[in-house]
């Protein structure tokens, strides 16, 4: 049922939804859009031998990608038809399957359009990635798309009794995928021996600074910092727990933090491109707790001051992660920037640059965190938690956002390390607006 009073999401909300999925993977299908005619019958022999010659998966990162593609457009499809229906599982299945096909002719469209852009691969193995990430979607909506989609409204509405609970799941997972990728899994027991074995697990902590140049020092300390700013989101959502959390004792706290950084950790022991450390548990940790300090001693608020001094220390630390270390030779003239959306996608490893653009995502958020703190003073406190969050505060972390991540791109344009680009102006925004929004749902 929706919630009385609340935002309505519905079947509108769904169908936006599938258009945003089926506009983005079209878009990043075909960038960067270097357009070449062909004529008609020529597409249609090409596209044929494409379905029966290169059905084999060349690319397992582009798989996974494709997989993980299809996985929102068949969850969003199939919540489109069954949202607040009350259909049994099996009607939502036998739907499921009427729509599957769908999705794997939207993928074959998209596919036969890359062959009008030289710069893309057309491969029948992608129509399949897809189409079984679609089936893996519907799959998620049977099993507990309602359910989700009404904690989703609750959480939205602002009539989640304890919204930050959910969040700090949701936040957790994110985090888990983030430490996944790139997926390159091996769960293989003899692989996992052999990686204690020739000290690919880094047992001691800070080792890995060892006999390093000043500019792998550099790289170091910004992949530190890094995961410091992914692990301080979680410390500053479990600030708003409540329950039996509050009454925690110190170092009971300190223990979760520590189990929740190994955890993480510990799945990439099965990432054969990852390197696990107890330098980077030591390092979430800590940057869990300090998040949780900085939670519950701003609960009311962020003064100007202290806004100025948080602010600061987040320069200082995005200072290492965004620029090239000290004493690095500029280049004579500034690098072009590049004005494409999305073409890290096209140009990188797809799962690598997910990793980068949502931990951008998130880094961000950390300013759009602040910009709320500031925003709502003490005396604005008696908004009720259903009340919307102020558009002008999301506005105003927005620019922060954008203004803060063209600033460190346009300074990058001077060496040949970084690759400045629009993509990664508009994540700083996003992620800002995204955390601005999330600060204000009390």
């Amino acid at each position: 049922m929706k919630t009385s009073g609340s935002p309505s999401i519905g079947r509108g909300a769904f169908a936006l939804g599938v258009l945003g999925v089926a506009a983005f993977t079209l878009y990043g299908s075909l960038v960067p859009f270097h357009f070449h005619a062909r004529s008609w019958s020529e597409v249609t022999e090409a596209f044929g031998w494409v379905l029966s010659h290169r059905v084999r998966v060349e690319s397992r990162s582009d798989g996974i990608a494709n997989v993980l593609l299809g996985v929102p457009l068949g969850f969003l499809l199939l919540g489109w038809r069954c949202v607040d229906r009350e259909w049994t599982r099996r009607k939502m299945i036998g739907v499921g399957l009427l729509l599957l096909p769908v999705c794997a002719l939207f993928a074959a469209v998209v596919e036969f359009a890359q062959l009008y852009f030289p710069t893309r691969t057309c491969a029948a193995s992608d129509i399949l990635a897809q189409t079984l990430g679609a089936l893996f979607g519907m799959t998620a909506w049977v099993l507990f798309g309602q359910k989700f989609t009404e904690r989703a409204r609750a959480v939205w509405a602002g009539t989640d009794k304890n919204p930050a609970a959910r969040l700090l799941i949701a936040y957790l997972v994110l985090l888990a995928f983030i430490q996944a990728l790139p997926l390159d899994v091996s769960a293989s027991p003899y692989q996992l021996y052999r990686r204690f074995r020739d000290a690919e697990v880094r047992l001691v902590p800070f080792r890995a600074f060892d006999g390093l140049t000043d500019t792998e020092g550099w790289k170091q300390i910004a992949k530190l910092l890094t995961l410091a700013g992914l692990f301080f989101p979680v410390g500053l959502l479990a600030a708003r727990l409540k329950g039996r959390f509050e009454s925690w004792s110190t170092i009971r706290v300190a223990l979760a933090a520590v189990a929740v950084a190994f955890c993480l950790e510990a799945i990439q022991l099965v990432v054969k491109s990852r390197t696990p450390s107890t330098t980077d548990v030591l390092v979430g940790a800590l940057a869990a707790l300090a998040g949780l300090y900085a939670g519950r001693i701003h609960s009311d608020g962020v003064a100007l001051p202290l806004v100025v001094c948080w602010a600061v220390v987040w320069l200082a630390c995005m200072t290492p992660i965004t620029q090239s270390a000290p004493g690095t030779a500029r280049l004579e003239s500034p690098r072009p920037f590049d004005w494409i959306p999305g073409l890290p996608l096209e140009s990188a490893n797809p799962l690598f640059a997910l990793e980068e653009m949502l931990t951008k995502l998130v880094l961000f958020g950390l300013l759009g965190v602040l910009s709320a703190a500031w925003y709502f003073p003490r005396a604005s406190r008696a908004r009720k938690q259903s009340d919307p969050v102020p558009k002008r505060a999301v506005l105003i972390a927005s620019v922060l956002g954008l203004v803060a991540s063209a600033f460190f791109e346009n300074s990058q344009r001077w060496f040949e390390i970084h690759t400045p680009c629009i993509t990664d102006v508009l994540l700083g925004g996003l992620g800002a607006a995204l955390g601005s929004w999330l600060a204000g749902r009390k």
